[in-house]
């Protein structure tokens, strides 16, 4: 597995990084198998956070069984932004990863408006830095989703910042192309996260590939299977060859899939209704996108739960990094696979 520089951190990850989300949706054994074959594979940098189920505790479980584990970057980040939510949060995840070190920890999520809470009096990142200073974390992060939000967080001098983690794939890039460069300018590592955007792009080496070829330190890719680390691990061990045809190839699906639309980030789970958001609408996507409209039926009548159980309580686009009209595309979803 190729790897390169974390920024200034004198660390160095595996190009391709594996994501933490998807292991909470499987039993400890199964995350125990997936996360030992990345480590396998020269996996050395894992991506998690508080708002990801269980994975913290489930890859913490899987690093005290794995003899090397003092080899492994941890990262992780919190969504709390006052210094005291920030400090009982450094110290949950510590004891769910069952460390005394946290290489990354990052603010997690920057939304509009908290960037002042954050570093302001009694917020988050005087916690970040008392737990950096205590020896409990290595290095500060921030992960966002808006490039406006970003942008200025990167650039700002009182906030001492090593890592900044970004969506980057071909249907995104417009959207971040320019924070790619700004980060480099601060000596900013850049984590990549949704590079197969969700799992939409059908493409994966193209889509890895299209990633790594940008100066960025590690592609961090959600697993919950064996398979799956095989196939994405071994992108990592080849040369970027990314080519005008993968480019092409790319774009065209781009165009087809447009910006709105869910990339299954997972972020609007838990639904309090029940609902498994992410996958109605990735069924209703596969009956109006790709032909499949008696499949993806059957699928959503095999559901023991349906979009008429919805509260409307708006958490859901609440929560969702890209401001989609999550309850609107539920509706459209349930008219379409139910007719």
């Amino acid at each position: 597995m190729r790897q390169r520089q974390l920024g200034q951190t004198g660390l160095r990850v595996s190009v391709i990084g594996f994501g933490g989300v998807p292991v909470n949706r499987v039993d400890y054994a199964r995350a125990e198998r997936t996360l030992h074959a990345a480590f396998d594979a020269g996996i050395n940098i894992v991506d998690t956070a508080q708002s990801y189920g269980d994975s913290e505790e489930k890859i913490g479980r899987a690093l005290q069984s794995w003899e090397s584990s003092d080899e492994i970057i941890l990262a992780t980040k919190s969504q709390k932004r006052d210094a005291s939510g920030m400090a009982e949060a450094i110290d949950e995840s510590l004891a769910a990863l069952r460390t005394d070190f946290i290489h990354l920890y990052q603010i997690h999520d920057l939304r509009e408006g908290e960037l002042e809470q954050v570093e302001g009096p009694g917020g988050a990142l005087n916690a970040l830095c008392a737990a950096q200073e205590d020896g409990k974390i290595g290095h500060i992060g921030l992960s966002g989703h808006r490039p406006r939000v970003l942008m200025p967080a990167m650039h700002r001098a009182s906030l001492p910042l090593a890592v900044v983690q970004i969506p980057l794939n071909i249907v995104d890039y417009p959207l971040f192309r320019e924070n790619v460069p700004a980060a480099l300018e601060q000596d900013l590592g850049i984590l990549v996260m949704k590079p197969l955007c969700g799992g939409i792009l059908k493409t994966m080496p193209e889509a890895l590939r299209f990633v790594l070829s940008h100066p960025v330190s590690s592609a961090l890719v959600g697993m919950d299977c064996t398979k799956e680390v095989r196939e994405n691990a071994s992108i990592g061990c080849e040369p970027v060859d990314f080519s005008k045809s993968d480019r092409e190839e790319l774009q065209r699906q781009a165009d087809e899939l447009g910006s709105s639309f869910c990339r299954r980030c997972e972020y609007c789970m838990p639904c309090p209704a029940g609902l498994q958001i992410p996958d109605i609408l990735r069924f209703e996507r596969y009956f109006s996108s790709y032909f499949t409209e008696e499949w993806a039926q059957e699928q959503y009548r095999q559901l023991d739960y349906s979009v008429d159980d919805c509260i409307d309580c708006g958490r859901c686009e609440e929560l969702c990094p890209y401001g989609l009209p999550v309850r609107q595309y539920l509706d459209t979803a349930h008219r379409h696979l139910t007719e």
